[in-house]
């Protein structure tokens, strides 16, 4: 049990429970009425007095007057909770860093996981692949869980011996203030290109939620991808922090690589560092893998005195689940299943498989439904102008029509292309490979890691690689 009280007022409580869900208060908590993004939590206050709660936090600009429950007014409900959470609810781990970006930053998060495991770190996610360590992942409802959840999930982290949390920081979540108060020491951003707009509305308000990443307290570090245009922009917001820069090839990095050789099982390269040049081979497809891992090992560097294990640790990364992900058979084409689902990370997908294909290269995709619609076109622009034929078909509908989806998606491309349409995914990537050359490359992009398909609001299970599978078996047979 822990007290608080407010100064100059007589009132005092006792609890042994903090919640921001009305649902799920009781006569011992304390509810935080928080703002929300459809309703906010002081609307709920005659819910949870029905369940008996006797205070809530709220904020004090309302001017809330209630007889039937104690309030609590302070100018900033959440600002609160999180000092009482951390005052008397736990810990959190030692180390955190948190990334950033429209693409690749849940394949870094993955690699920083597990560089953070081979330096000796029980290391630990938190965003698309799972949460919790990094060896037992639970799955995760959302890339970024709510405040109280969040911070109640890290302290349970820390509690069971987890002292490194590679963090996925969502656009959507920084905006939100959902990880506000999380004492992370080093951020990085790894790019930034349209996505996300149905919410932000514009790319500056996009790019503005991703900025407030910098200007956390207490951050040591800040990492950026020199490759990207928005590097300077949201480095404008590190003022508190060092800042370091890594790029594929750009030398006026301080992380860079050279002598780039792609091969069929991964990328072999010199990386230039602060402390000298090294031989790599990194065993992952792709030139963004490249970048993707000195993001991580840039976020770590800082962390270790012996740089060379940690640069050896390159060597044993494991491709992130749905990231560039292959399912191979002999004597059969070579599926690659990505969670490309932006035209950028199409275009950056489909270059990369092109370095590595001697046949055609063939890209299965769709878009999704209750998303903006504007980046339709191009993602089929960019599937078009990459691969050498494309199957259209369904990604996650949700509750919108194929019919408006295809629409959108075909609104500025000719009949005459090479592409077909299967709004079923399954036929659509049977066929793909049926039709593919033994030494043809077939991208299905866009679900990656997910194991269901959202058709007007019920997730049915699908899962690409277990197409894919079958497909390769159908084409062997």
């Amino acid at each position: 049990m822990a007290g608080y009280s407010l100064e100059g007022n007589s009132h005092s409580a006792l609890y042994n429970c903090l919640e921001t869900d009305s649902r799920k208060v009781d006569q011992e908590s304390v509810f935080f009425a928080l703002p929300g993004v459809t309703s906010n939590g002081w609307e709920y206050l005659d819910d949870v007095i029905e369940l008996g709660c006797k205070i809530a936090v709220v904020p004090s600009e309302l001017n809330l007057q209630r007889d039937d429950i104690e309030l609590v007014s302070v100018a900033n409900p959440a600002e609160l909770l999180i000092t009482c959470l951390h005052s008397f609810f736990g810990r959190m781990p030692q180390r955190m860093v948190a990334v950033t970006g429209t693409n690749g930053k849940s394949s870094i998060c993955f690699y920083i996981a597990q560089l953070a495991k081979y330096i000796g770190f029980s290391s630990g996610l938190v965003g698309t692949f799972g949460v919790g360590p990094l060896d037992r992942l639970t799955e995760a409802k959302q890339t970024t869980p709510d405040l109280l959840s969040l911070h109640l999930t890290l302290m349970k982290m820390a509690e069971i011996g987890v002292d490194f949390v590679a963090f996925e920081a969502s656009s959507h979540a920084l905006d939100q203030g959902r990880i506000e108060g999380v004492p992370f020491q080093t951020a990085v951003f790894s790019n930034l290109s349209r996505d996300h707009l149905d919410y932000h509305g514009d790319m500056n308000s996009y790019a503005l939620a991703k900025q407030r990443l910098f200007s956390f307290d207490g951050l040591s570090h800040s990492i950026f991808c020199l490759d990207d245009s928005y590097a300077g922009f949201m480095a404008e917001a590190a003022a508190g922090s060092s800042r370091h820069y890594y790029s594929e090839q750009n030398s006026q990095a301080d992380f860079y690589v050279k002598q780039l050789v792609l091969e069929p099982t991964g990328c072999r390269f010199i990386l230039c560092h602060p402390e000298g040049e090294t031989p790599v081979f990194l065993p992952l497809l792709g030139r963004f893998n490249v970048q993707n891992a000195l993001a991580a090992l840039v976020s770590l560097w800082y962390e270790v005195r012996d740089k060379s294990t940690l640069i050896s640790g390159l060597s044993t990364l494991s491709g992130a689940p749905g990231r560039m992900d292959k399912v191979e058979l002999p004597n059969a084409p070579l599926v690659v299943v990505d969670f490309a689902h932006t035209a950028d990370a199409l275009v950056v997908a489909l270059q990369a498989l092109k370095e590595h294909t001697n046949g055609r290269l063939i890209c299965v995709f769709g878009c999704g439904g209750d998303r903006d619609r504007g980046k339709r076109p191009l993602m089929m622009a960019a599937a078009m102008q990459n691969a050498d034929y494309v199957w259209l078909t369904s990604d996650n509908p949700r509750t919108e029509s194929i019919e408006q989806i295809f629409s959108d998606v075909l609104a500025q491309t000719n009949e005459d292309e090479a592409f077909s349409f299967e709004p079923d995914r399954r036929a659509a990537i049977r066929q793909a490979v049926l039709s593919a050359g033994p030494n043809d490359v077939v991208l299905i992009a866009g679900k990656g890691h997910e194991t269901y398909q959202d058709v007007q609001g019920v997730k049915h299970h699908f899962n690409d690689k277990e197409e894919a599978l079958r497909a390769l078996e159908a084409y062997v047979n």
